[in-house]
């Protein structure tokens, strides 16, 4: 029942044009390279929703489909490195994960008729990767993890009995995280709340700058490649200043750093990459399909009841039955 209600929410037919995910048409075994920029919870949770897709539309991992997986611990001096390994495994499909991979991958993966499908891109349209939301380039075609900053602010507001300003910490050189922060700015001017932001160049720097936010009701922490693997640092700053942190995933919030987050599913994200590469493992090219953009039904919410209580906090009467509380 929970799958066939998340293909209705993706809009499946949608997403692929006519083209039909049928199980494959013969048992040539498949070959799909991923790269991903580091290991992380959240990008595992994408891979492993990948996978699902193309196991539900009959690739099945070791029979039709063979997966070859390299990572660059987050390290952007590795990534050539594993994208010319990864080429030279003469996939069939390659998937990037994240910004700065996919980026990377537009001008270092040689063989320019390989499709790519990009997962975890925030703004693939931003950053350069395809034309238009509504279709892929002529290589590349992307599933977004673009989070609904309207809803982060909403969501925000009723948790805390109301807001008046936030602040948020951004990687001035990650295209994402610019991205993220025109939407956060706009979202907030919406909202008619105060808006301030810190850059985080390094990871050294993110406490300072943490610091830097004082006297805002909430610092909100993107899906960024820099700081979500640093969100303990974030938050341990956060907590001198008495602010709470709105996380822009869930495991922040499971592992008690942030006291709550409103995130697009990511297994979902990988998910939706799936879809994308199964139709072209069926014969479609990146140009003929759609990218996919999470909307508000992708997104749910998560608060954590330990820093409700460090901080003083009961939950709304309106949250009662969210079911969205973990201890």
């Amino acid at each position: 029942m929970k799958r066939l209600h998340l293909l209705r929410a993706l809009g499946v037919a949608a997403l692929v044009g006519a083209i039909g995910l049928a199980a494959p048409a013969d048992a040539q075994m498949k070959r799909v390279a991923i790269a991903n920029f580091g290991p992380h919870l959240t990008l595992d949770q994408s891979i492993d929703g990948l996978k699902e897709a193309l196991a539900d539309h009959g690739f099945i991992e070791g029979e039709t489909v063979v997966y070859d997986y390299n990572h660059g611990n987050f390290d952007p001096s590795l990534v050539p490195q594993i994208l010319r390994s990864l080429e030279a495994t003469n996939p069939d499909v390659m998937v990037t994960i994240t910004t700065p991979i996919t980026q990377a991958a537009v001008d270092l993966v040689q063989n320019k008729s390989l499709p790519i499908v990009c997962s975890v891109v925030t703004e693939p349209v931003n950053a350069g990767v395809v034309p238009s939301w509504e279709r892929g380039s002529d290589r590349f075609v992307c599933s977004s993890n673009l989070q609904s900053m309207d809803l982060v602010i909403s969501f925000t507001d009723e948790l805390l009995g109301g807001v008046s300003s936030m602040g948020m910490l951004y990687n001035p050189g990650d295209v994402a995280d610019t991205t993220q922060l025109a939407y956060a700015r706009e979202a907030a001017e919406r909202a008619g709340i105060t808006f301030r932001a810190e850059g985080v160049e390094t990871v050294n720097e993110i406490q300072q700058r943490t610091m830097a936010l004082r006297g805002v009701d909430f610092i909100y922490i993107p899906s960024s490649s820099l700081l979500q693997p640093a969100l303990p640092a974030a938050a341990s700053a956060a907590d001198r200043l008495g602010v709470p942190i709105i996380n822009a995933s869930h495991p922040g919030v499971q592992e008690h750093s942030a006291l709550a987050s409103m995130s697009i599913s990511w297994d979902r994200v990988g998910y939706n990459a799936g879809l994308l590469v199964g139709a072209i493992l069926e014969g479609a090219s990146p140009s003929e399909l759609a990218n996919h953009r999470p909307g508000p039904d992708d997104h749910t919410a998560m608060i954590s009841a330990r820093r409700m209580a460090q901080l003083g906090l009961t939950l709304p009467e309106s949250m009662a039955d969210c079911d969205c509380v973990v201890d």
